[in-house]
Order: C-alpha cells, then structure tokens, then sequence
C-alpha cells in the first residue's frame, strides 16, 4: 500500500538533496579552482619577482639577489628552488639546491617569452610545481644611453635566459583535500539534516489530515454529529470537507428515509396481515357461522390484493431506482394520453386535454412516460372533488423540449413543506392511512422515473387549492 507521507518524504528528501549536493560541488570545484588559480599565480608573480632582479649591460648580466631577504632559498626549513640558465649552461641556482643530492632542476625547451607549470618530484622528495620561463634579460637604459646603442642593436646581440622555479604543493594539496572533507562532510550533515526536517514537515503538514481522519471516525449514522467541523482545518482541505459533510448529510437523510419507509413498508403490511389473521382465527373459531363463512373467501380475496398492490408498487419503485438504461422509441405524446386517460378514467371524470406542440411524436422510452402521466392522473383523479376538472395541457419549451402539466383541485390543502415530502416514498397526507387503495408510492415511482429519463419534475400551488404537476421533456 502507498504511503503519501513516505513518497512525499522521499521525493522532497531526494529532489533537496540532489540540489544541495550539485550545489556543494559546485562550490568545491570552484573553489578548488580558484586556491589552484591563486598558487599558480603566486608562483608566476615570485618568479617574475626573481626576473626583474636580472638585468644586462654591454659587458655581462647581473643578478642582483640578497638570500637575507629571501631565506626561502637558502634554508632546509621548507625550501623553495630556482635555477637560471643562460646560453646553454647554469647562470644561477638557489642555495638550497647544493642540500641535496639532486642539485639542479630540469630544463625544459619552450619558445622564448613563454612559460609552463609542470608537476615535478623536488630534490627534497616532496611533490610539488615547476614554474619555467625562457626570456631576454631587461636592459639598463642608462648604460645603453652611454654607449650610444639603441635597444634593437643590444637585443640583437641578446642571448635568452630561462628560468625555474620550484616549490612544494602538498600544503596546497592538504589544503584541497581539506576543502573537500569539509564540503563532504558538510553534504553529508546537510543530507541527514533534510531527511530529518522534510520528514517532520510533512509530518507536521499531514496532521490536519490525521485530525480529519480521527473526526470522521467520530461520525456516525446514529450519532448525534452531523458534519466536520473545518474552523482549523487548512485551505486545502476545507473543500474536501464540505464535500464531506455533504456526504453525511446526505446519507443520513438516505438513512432515516430508509428507516421511514422500512417503519412504513411494516405498517403497510402489518394491517392487512392483521386483518387476515383476525379473519382466520373468527371462521376457526365460528366455523358453522354463515355469514362469516359466505364472506370469508371474498375478504381473503381483497385483503391478497391489497397485499399484492403494495409488493407490486414496492418492486416498481425499485426497478425505477436501479438506474438502468431504458429502450427508447418514437412516442405519440397526445395518443398516449389519450389511452391513459380513458383507462385511468373510470368514473367519467371530466378530464381536458389540450395541446399545442405542432410534432406529435418524441423520442422517448414509452414505458417510463406511461408509468408517469398514469401515476399523475390516477391521483388527480382520486385526491380531487367528483365535480371540479382535470386538466392536461401540452405546450412547447425552449430548446426543442417539451413541457406537460397536470392541474387538478385537491382535497386537501398542502404546505410548502408538504410539497418537499411529495416524494418521499410511503408518505401520505392522511396520517391514519384511512384510504385501502394509496400507499404513498406513485409520485415516488413518478420522481424516479423522471430522473431515470432526465425529466425534470416539479410542483407549484395556486390559489383556491390548485395543484400543479409540471414535466419537462
């Protein structure tokens, strides 16, 4: 099973890390680069240090060095070395040169005004860098301005001179690797310092959801909590809990509906089975009784198709709420209220129908529209005085629909809040359940097909106690 605590703790661990990382190794090869760079160039300005200390007149060339000011060269404390080179043989070398058994540096064969670093074993046997350059010795100008020679005479007699100088690198080297332990060992800290704080961030952030969760437990049909509360919750979260409450709410009312009409279906049924019993246990009891005995089977009869009546308008409501998808078929609207009407209309009630919608066929399924104008005017027909109308109209609507109402005065007088338990299974009116023909089922069936076919369905009082169904097709 999936942990989005773990996955988000890994990948935010993971993607830090990467980028922490890149980051200090980044900053290590820089700054690598940059203490390499700065020996380098220290190395280059001694040396050129050493060079402006040459200079050469018309007789010879001087090199004007102190070792009191550069003990460097002479001592066996961390020695340093330099070797001057002209024509082809040794014009000077440093005194440090003379303490071992090796007492000279290579030479190396570059073009003139060039120079190269190289990496070489010292004479110490320490590791360390060679800076070596070829060049003219600078020329006194006062002495060339005495003779009478001007600088492209001179330098056209010049002979070239080369130079190295040596020094030790494994101070840099420590210092390198120093860098790099440190920048390692900082990685490291950084990596088990964002493991730790990625971990209890997410923790920390994925609290409201464990609070959610520890609610929602605390939830229950039967319970007196309706909804989560969202005062503390965080933004993200606060729509996930509406749609939650919206859920409770709505189960709960799918619940004491279920628990009205189990209440309703046993009431329903018990009568009946109470009367069959009461019946029963008289012709036992009064078995040569003749009155009883004549009425005895046809009372069976009625009290069965009662019983039948309420099982058939049970399933019906069920099959209608199953949501399956219906066949659907060309429908003459007007012909088939007109077959419902004098089937429904047993009495002789007078019942208008009129129409105004130029097309006489719909696409419909015909077996959901029949069950839903007979439901609407049988209860028009039975829930209103023997005297007053029925009306049935037929009218366009927008968009190429078509709307159908069903009027009729009834006999009692309906609330609003009536209105909004109209379909509601098993509910009546008549809380004593007088009438042995309704059960409170067929505007359930009529609400439910409705939906199953995208009817909209909808009710409206008027004055004098009018009701009004209105169907849009």
């Amino acid at each position: 099973m999936t942990s989005i605590k773990k996955k988000l703790s890994r990948y935010l661990s993971i993607s830090v890390s990467i980028l922490l990382i890149s980051i200090f190794l980044i900053t290590d090869v820089l700054v690598d680069s940059w203490i390499t760079n700065e020996f380098n160039r220290a190395m280059t300005i001694k040396a050129g240090l050493l060079i402006t200390l040459i200079s050469e007149d018309t007789e010879e060339v001087e090199f004007e060095f102190a070792d009191e000011f550069m003990p460097e060269f002479s001592g066996a404390v961390d020695p340093e070395y330099f070797q001057l080179w002209l024509k082809d043989g040794v014009f000077e070398r440093s005194k440090t040169l003379d303490l071992f058994e090796i007492k000279a540096l290579p030479k190396l064969d570059i073009p003139i005004h060039t120079s190269s670093i190289t990496n070489i074993t010292l004479p110490d046997g320490r590791s360390g860098l060679m800076y070596f350059t070829t060049f003219f010795p600078q020329i006194d100008s006062d002495v060339r301005e005495e003779f009478g020679i001007t600088d492209k005479e001179f330098s056209a007699t010049q002979q070239p001179m080369s130079l190295a100088y040596a020094i030790s690198n494994e101070g840099l080297n420590q210092i390198l690797w120093f860098v790099d332990i440190i920048f390692l060992v900082t990685s490291i800290l950084a990596l088990v310092a964002v493991k730790i704080i990625v971990f209890n961030v997410v923790e920390r952030g994925l609290r409201p959801l464990v609070k959610l969760n520890d609610d929602l437990k605390q939830i229950d049909l039967n319970s007196q909590i309706s909804k989560i509360s969202t005062d503390n919750l965080p933004a993200e979260l606060i729509s996930i809990a509406n749609g939650i409450n919206h859920f409770i709410s709505e189960n709960k009312q799918l619940y004491s509906r279920e628990k009205r009409i189990t209440s309703d279906i046993a009431h329903e049924l018990k009568t009946p089975i109470a009367e069959l019993l009461s019946l029963s246990e008289v012709a036992i009891k009064f078995p040569d009784e003749k009155q009883i005995s004549d009425t005895y089977k046809t009372d069976v009869l009625g009290i069965a198709e009662r019983l039948k009546n309420i099982v058939n308008g049970i399933l019906l409501l069920q099959k209608s709420t199953q949501g399956g998808e219906l066949k659907k078929s060309d429908v003459d609207l007007k012909m088939l209220i007109e077959n419902i009407i004098e089937r429904e209309n047993k009495s002789g009630r007078d019942i208008i129908l009129t129409s105004e919608i130029k097309s006489k066929n719909i696409y419909i399924s015909d077996i959901a529209l029949e069950t839903i104008l007979s439901n609407l005017l049988s209860n028009a027909v039975f829930y209103s005085p023997e005297n007053t109308p029925i009306t049935i109209s037929i009218e366009p609507a927008a968009y190429n629909k078509v709307m159908i109402h069903v009027s009729n005065i009834s006999t009692y007088q309906y609330s609003e809040s009536d209105i909004e338990k109209f379909f509601e299974p098993l509910w009546q009116k008549d809380d004593a359940r007088t009438s042995s023909e309704r059960y409170g089922l067929g505007l359930a069936i009529v609400k439910s097909y409705c939906d199953n076919i995208g009817a909209s369905l909808s009710i409206v009082l008027e004055p004098e106690g009018k009701i009004t169904f209105k169907i849009l097709l």
